[in-house]
């Protein structure tokens, strides 16, 4: 029977939260189509591969790479000979392997007889591959075996991307090989680095080497591990493309080499984190720096920041207001288009297509062939398109803000009203503070804009999730990261119309645990950062881990209301806040279930009292913890909560059972501790607002709240 993928999947929407059988499939990103048949194919050795059309040793090691995945998803150690045939076919070598003409389109068979995958090129190949590993099912003592399927596929977009800052907090080797392994499997094929900020400059540099030994702060990239990760990727398909942010985010360079900076005598504050726009030697230093560093990077992308200039940045200094004289520069705008004019002249010579971010086009001034990459509002898309720049979206899709993979996962990087601020949350926000009103410009404002043209949507290459590491530290990257980043591969490489949550939230949960199976460390890592606030007794944290979230859009951001005071704060990462998931699947499958008891499944009502009496029984646990471990303590008027909930839903089941509304009392009590989650989540929804909100208990924010709600509903309350 053939249907369309989304179709196909919605059979096992929920199947993994309780409401009903699963289909054979559950694949992240879906395919462009899949036509289902009955029976399985077992798999019972490794894969007897055989190859026709292009081979290389990159297609080797990924084979191998293969078999060693399924014997990690099986959890048999060595998979003996003898297994099924793997027909490999691929079409013609592909001089645009890595480049955004890649040819990743494949196909896959699975009949009783083997697999037969066909590629149009090598990349395609380790696409065809990883939806391979994702049909693997497994069964009791290590038993697998594959659907029978047939696959067709490739990607809507050609930059799929992730972009991982390594400034504000150092990302080891190890961590970055994790994320690009994770990559590989949900088809994700750009991995943007940010290198260089204020906070330090992260890769070894011969010719300037005070950025790495000064500014690198002990912890940088050597060339070698440069080189390193940027093979590993390849190998898995993934571009490496590198950011060094100029003339602005540059503190790290200046303090390394301080004649670089403006105006650095007597110089504004602004001006201790811009390079001199007017100087020959800032224009040598960075010419020099970034031919080096394009030798270290192949991909043809180079990433030159360009964003967040403060407008006081160059008042004042001599030398830029002779080059504006001399130039004709009015503006402080047409300064940094004139930086990035030179800048683009120079990587132009060296081979490289400059990308930046969406204030290089504030002039509309630079050359075409500039990408700009939209990070504040979905209208951005709109003014660069219609410049005639290609264009990578990122607006709507920052990780760090710590919103649900839903928040992102609705939005389209074809939308132009998709993310962004609203013209009267803007003027609200100026209001807030002079530093808000600062950032608040119209930049960051969302006005009602037509539909992209055929002509912009071409230009449209794609979307990326950045991850800025304010937040984020090496050992929390993994939890910040996944599983919404496999939610948004599924938006950059499936079809526009799969727009399911539900069944995306459902297929989510499966690939998460396949993710850990094949080494993502989410779950290990939660584990060791509870056991570290409560040594010995950490299960009750976990429990109430699975059934809360960090509060959002940087609200744990407890710097920012320092400094809005005039205060200094140094964050701690070792807080549950820091542990909680973003996107807690036990807390959905939790609302999912509430959800149809409320909707009158009855037989549903056995598992949520399970869900109540431990919820209860775990605060009387957590109390405990808290009088001996002050790291818990915080936390408890959370635990007490939840607590509440688990009251009011007992009562609000046993209501639903004899068919009598709530009691007053009860359904007053109920209203209270509702209000008051949803209050505190409310606090932390908007940026910008979110600092200024009444902060949760512990920056924790309950993610149960809309099932317990469901139910009082239902029950009258």
């Amino acid at each position: 029977m053939s249907i369309r993928t989304a179709a196909l999947a919605a059979a096992c929407a929920f199947a993994l939260l309780g409401a009903g059988p699963a289909a054979a499939v559950s694949l992240t990103p879906l395919p462009q189509s899949v036509t289902e048949h009955e029976g399985v194919l077992p798999v019972a050795g490794r894969f007897v591969v055989t190859w026709t059309g292009c081979r290389e040793p990159m297609l080797d090691r990924a084979a191998e790479r293969f078999q060693r995945d399924l014997a990690r998803l099986t959890g048999v150690e060595t998979f003996a000979a003898g297994g099924p045939a793997l027909e490999i076919t691929c079409a013609a070598a592909d001089p645009g392997a890595l480049t955004l003409e890649a040819r990743e389109a494949y196909r896959l068979q699975i009949s009783p007889r083997g697999v037969a995958l066909q590629a149009d090129g090598p990349v395609g190949v380790l696409r065809g591959l990883a939806t391979l590993r994702q049909l693997l099912e497994t069964g009791p003592g290590g038993s697998a075996s594959l659907p029978l399927v047939a696959i067709d596929d490739a990607p809507r977009f050609p930059w799929r991307g992730v972009m991982i800052d390594t400034a504000r907090h150092f990302m080891s080797v190890e961590t970055i090989k994790r994320q690009i392994d994770a990559m590989e499997q949900v088809k994700l094929n750009v991995l943007h680095l940010h290198l260089s900020d204020n906070e330090a400059f992260r890769v070894e540099s011969r010719r300037y080497p005070r950025l790495h030994e000064v500014a690198g702060h002990g912890q940088f990239y050597t060339q070698g591990q440069i080189r390193e990760l940027v093979a590993y990727a390849a190998d898995r398909g993934v571009r490496v493309a590198p950011e060094f942010d100029v003339p602005g985010h540059a503190r790290a360079m200046t303090l390394a080499y301080p004649q670089l900076a403006s105006n650095p005598a007597g110089a504004p504050a602004a001006g201790l984190q811009v390079l001199n726009p007017a100087s020959d030697e800032t224009y040598r230093f960075v010419e020099r720096l970034f031919d080096e560093m394009a030798g270290l990077f192949p991909d043809a992308y180079f990433h030159i920041g360009g964003d967040e200039v403060p407008d006081d940045a160059w008042a004042g200094d001599p030398q830029v207001e002779a080059l504006m004289k001399a130039e004709g520069l009015k503006t402080k705008a047409e300064v940094e288009a004139h930086f990035h004019r030179r800048i683009h002249q120079a990587l132009t010579r060296r081979g490289k297509i400059v990308v930046g971010w969406e204030e290089v086009i504030d002039t509309g001034t630079l050359p075409r062939d500039v990408v700009v990459h939209a990070w504040r509002t979905s209208n951005a898309t709109a003014r660069a398109t219609a410049l005639g720049h290609k264009t990578i979206v990122s607006a709507g899709y920052y990780l760090d803000l710590l919103n649900t993979a839903a928040f992102s996962y609705r939005l389209d990087p074809l939308d132009t009203s998709a993310a962004g601020m609203p013209p009267k949350d803007a003027e609200a926000a100026r209001k807030l503070h002079p530093l808000v009103a600062r950032f608040v410009t119209d930049g960051v404002i969302v006005q009602p804009m037509a539909p992209l043209s055929p002509e912009q949507e071409a230009l449209v290459l794609g979307g990326e999730a950045p991850v800025w590491a304010e937040l984020i530290t090496d050992e929390i990257l993994d939890s910040r990261l996944w599983p919404r980043a496999a939610a948004l591969a599924e938006r950059f490489w499936s079809p526009r119309e799969v727009r399911d949550e539900g069944d995306m939230y459902a297929r989510l949960a499966v690939q998460q645990d396949r993710l850990r199976r094949l080494g993502l460390q989410d779950l290990a890592t939660r584990a060791r950062m509870a056991s570290r606030l409560a040594p010995g007794a950490s299960e009750p944290l976990l429990i109430l881990l699975d059934l809360v979230g960090p509060a959002r859009n940087m609200a744990h951001d407890q710097r920012v209301p320092a400094l809005l005071r005039g205060e200094k704060f140094v964050q701690n990462f070792n807080g549950l806040a820091d542990a909680a998931p973003v996107d807690s699947l036990v807390a959905r499958a939790f609302v999912a279930r509430a959800e149809r008891v409320a909707a009158g499944d009855a037989e549903g009502r056995a598992a949520l009292r399970g869900d109540f009496e431990v919820w209860a029984a775990n605060h009387h646990r957590v109390t405990a913890l808290a009088a001996d471990h002050p790291a818990v303590r915080d936390a408890l008027p959370v635990s007490a909560d939840i607590a509440e909930m688990a009251a009011v839903g007992l009562a609000a089941l046993d209501a639903l059972e004899v068919g009598k509304p709530l009691a007053p009392d009860l359904a007053a009590r109920a209203k209270a501790v509702l209000d008051r989650a949803d209050a505190f989540e409310a606090a932390s929804a908007r940026p910008i607002f979110s600092f200024f909100g009444k902060r949760p208990p512990a920056d924790l924010i309950i993610m149960v709240t809309p099932g317990v709600r469901a139910l009082v509903q239902a029950a009258g309350g």
